[in-house]
């Protein structure tokens, strides 16, 4: 008789977690670079015209919510934007009174900035990619032009910036951001360029998005200046490794 399989190892489910990750990320990426592909620019972030243009989105299989949260003793709105595929993501900022029309007004502009929505300018193409779907970055402000040119660390060439050489000067930290030190930006690039291909093609997508780094910018390496992107680095190790983020 043969001996009965024991119990799926903590090895193999640390396995399947991470697959299941990975598969809604993908989803994610592969969803918002759908809806970017063909979303058009809006007049104002009113929240009858964000949800009007996000519709496609919703279509796709994205959802958002909105809700008040206490963050350090002061009253945040959050809005989550999430995926049938189980992948999310949040923006928040501070709190006006629930319901008013500031409030409306906020969720609106957190909401488009978490698809990516351009404000008062023409509409944004995406070049489709062979390999696979490539997805936009957020648009940090209403100054970004179709004519942008496509961002060199592209899903098949996101390694070469961490192939060789000193990393490049860090940009000014935002006020109130934590910069941080040389040697720390220098351990993060040691680590980075030291991922395996696809996990680093992967974090240079996400790292894009999460940070809405604007198209035009050729490389991420100095925009990893400050406490926000060691922890955004820290939470991607955790789950390429199996982890709890």
């Amino acid at each position: 008789m043969e001996p009965t399989p024991g119990p799926t190892s903590a090895f193999d489910l640390n396995q399947a977690l991470l697959q299941s990750r990975e598969q809604a990320r993908a989803q994610w990426a592969e969803g918002l670079a759908q809806f970017q592909a063909q979303m058009a620019a809006i007049a104002e972030t009113s929240m009858q015209e964000v949800v009007q243009a996000a519709a496609p989105a919703f279509a796709l299989g994205f959802s958002f919510s909105a809700q008040k949260l206490i963050n350090e003793e002061h009253e945040v709105l959050r809005v989550t934007l999430r995926h049938r595929g189980g992948a999310e993501e949040f923006s928040e900022a501070q709190a006006p009174q629930e319901g008013s029309a500031a409030w409306h007004a906020l969720t609106a502009s957190l909401l488009a900035g978490l698809l990516g929505i351009p404000v008062g300018g023409p509409p944004r193409t995406i070049e489709a990619d062979q390999a696979r779907p490539q997805p936009r970055p957020s648009v940090p402000d209403a100054t970004a032009s179709s004519a942008t040119p496509p961002a060199a660390d592209d899903p098949d060439s996101a390694d070469d910036e961490w192939d060789t050489g000193a990393p490049d000067g860090p940009e000014a930290s935002d006020s109130g951001l934590e910069p941080l030190t040389a040697d720390e930006i220098a351990t993060l690039h040691k680590f980075l360029g030291a991922m395996p291909q696809e996990a680093r093609k992967r974090f240079t997508i996400e790292f894009r998005h999460h940070f809405q780094v604007p198209r035009e910018v050729r490389t991420i390496k100095d925009r990893i200046t400050q406490r926000r992107h060691k922890d955004f680095i820290d939470v991607f190790e955790r789950e390429l490794g199996g982890g709890t983020p």
